[in-house]
C-alpha cells in the first residue's frame, strides 16, 4: 500500500493491485471508468485494443473529505482525479482519449482547468484542432511530475499521457457542469502527435492521419503563488483553504489572460 496523503492533500492510498484506495472520510460523488477498446479510435494501432474491456483510466469526480464539506458547499467547482495504470497500446504509451472543454455560457469561451500530479509523470499535450484536415496550427506539451501544477487554458484541445513505467494520478479542479466534446479527437483520429516506446524511450511522432503538422513545443512549468498555485501545497489543500476565490478564471474564462499573461502570450491565445 503507498500512502499518497501528503502530496494528495486528503487520504488516499494505492493498494497492491495499483488502484485508489480512499480514507473512510472521502466521499467519490462519481466514478467513472474508460476501456481500452474506447480508445480505438484514437491510437496508432486501433487493432491492438478494438473490441477490448480492460480498463485504460479510472476517474473519480467530486472528491472531497466529509469534514470540508461544509466549507466547499455552495462551490460552483470541483475536485476530481484520473489514474492511469503504466502500459503500452501497442508501440503507443497509454492516454487520455482527449477532448476540448464546453463553453461557459456568459463568455462563449471553453471553460479552463487547472490540474496536479500526485504520483508519476504527465505529459499533457495541447493543441490548436482543425477536425476538417485533420490539421494543427500550434502544438505544445508539458512534462509534470509529484506536485507540479499544469494550467489548461480555455479554446485548445488536450489529453494526458502516462510515459513512465508506473501509475499516474493526476487531480484537477473544474467549474460543475463542464462538459467535454470528444468527437473533434474522434474525427481526427487522435492527436496531432502521438507518443511511442522508441527502444525503451518515449518519444513523440506526427500522426500521420494528419495533413499539417506543426512542430511541437515544450514549455516549462512554473509556481503562481498568488494563486496559491505551487509546488508546496497540494491542490487539493488550497482548493479548501481558499474555496476558489482567487481562482476566478475557472468559472469565467475570459479572465484567464489577466490571470496568466505570461502563458497566454507563450502559446499565443
Amino acid at each position: 500500500m503507498l500512502d499518497l496523503s501528503r502530496i494528495a492533500g486528503l487520504p488516499l492510498s494505492l493498494n497492491e493491485n495499483g488502484l485508489l484506495a480512499f480514507g473512510p472520510d472521502v466521499v467519490v460523488d462519481e466514478h467513472k471508468e474508460r476501456s481500452l477498446g474506447a480508445l480505438a479510435p484514437v491510437v496508432l494501432e486501433p487493432d491492438v485494443c478494438r473490441g477490448s474491456q480492460e480498463i485504460a483510466y479510472y476517474m473519480y469526480n467530486g472528491v472531497y473529505r466529509r469534514t470540508d464539506a461544509a466549507r466547499l458547499a455552495g462551490l460552483p467547482l470541483r475536485y476530481e482525479l484520473t489514474l492511469i495504470p503504466p502500459r503500452r497500446i501497442g508501440r503507443e504509451f497509454i492516454k487520455t482519449f482527449g477532448h476540448i472543454h464546453s463553453l461557459e455560457p456568459k463568455s462563449g469561451l471553453p471553460w479552463a482547468e487547472v490540474c496536479e500530479v500526485v504520483l508519476g509523470t504527465a505529459h499533457f499535450l495541447f493543441q490548436t484542432l482543425d477536425p476538417a484536415g485533420p490539421s494543427a496550427d500550434r502544438a505544445f506539451y508539458v512534462e509534470a511530475i509529484a506536485g507540479q501544477k499544469i494550467i489548461i487554458p480555455p479554446g485548445v484541445d488536450h489529453l494526458t499521457i502516462n510515459p513512465a513505467p508506473e501509475p499516474l494520478l493526476f487531480s484537477d479542479v473544474i467549474a460543475l457542469g463542464v462538459s467535454g466534446d470528444y468527437g473533434r479527437y474522434r474525427a481526427s483520429r487522435g492527436a496531432v502527435y502521438l507518443e511511442i516506446d522508441d527502444g525503451g524511450k518515449p518519444c513523440f511522432i506526427p500522426n500521420p492521419a494528419y495533413r499539417r503538422v506543426p512542430p511541437l513545443r515544450r514549455l516549462e512549468l512554473r509556481d503562481y503563488s498568488t494563486l496559491a498555485l505551487t509546488t508546496d501545497e497540494p491542490l487539493y489543500t488550497a482548493f479548501v483553504r481558499t474555496r476558489g476565490e482567487n481562482w476566478g478564471f475557472l468559472t469565467d474564462p475570459s479572465l484567464f489572460r489577466s490571470a496568466f499573461p505570461d502563458l497566454t502570450a507563450e502559446i499565443s491565445l
